[in-house]
């Protein structure tokens, strides 16, 4: 049973995946309600007991198949979301540019400074703020308009 509801996720998004996981939680907590009720109301009119506890029996299969959904569904729902790579990857091109800039200006190329400014300010506001105020690389730069 497990093994039908693991390829029935497998088929799935995302989004349909975390929708099966709550209608999986769901069917459990109904289904052991259903079997605490039945179980409870068969003990307060004992004259119709085997009558209750087998229609009690219905909701078995919905515990179980929901609690199979849910257990199915739960390693794709918890799993850890994956890091966003292109931002790291900005990050790393922002800092590497401005690095670039700041051996140029080291040098005197304020040219090359300024062909480099505009990309590290599109790539990474973080990093453009501190490229402005670096010391060497301010040398190429006109002044902040203030």
């Amino acid at each position: 049973m497990r093994c039908v509801a693991l390829v029935l996720v497998a088929a799935c998004t995302t989004g349909q995946v975390r929708t099966a996981h709550r209608v999986g939680a769901v069917m459990t907590g109904a289904g052991l309600i259903g079997i605490i009720g039945t179980v409870g109301t068969a003990e307060l009119l004992p004259d119709d007991h085997s009558t209750i506890l087998r229609v009690g029996i219905a909701f078995v299969p919905l515990a179980v198949v929901g609690a199979l959904l849910y257990a199915a569904t739960d390693s794709t729902v918890n799993a850890p979301e994956a890091p966003d790579v292109r931002a790291d990857r900005t990050a790393d091109l922002a800092m590497d540019l401005a690095k670039q800039a700041k051996h140029a200006a080291r040098r005197g190329d304020c040219a090359e400074v300024l062909a480099l400014e505009p990309r590290v300010r599109e790539l990474d506001a973080g990093i453009y703020r501190r490229f402005r105020r670096d010391d060497v690389i301010k040398t190429c730069l006109p002044p902040d308009p203030e």
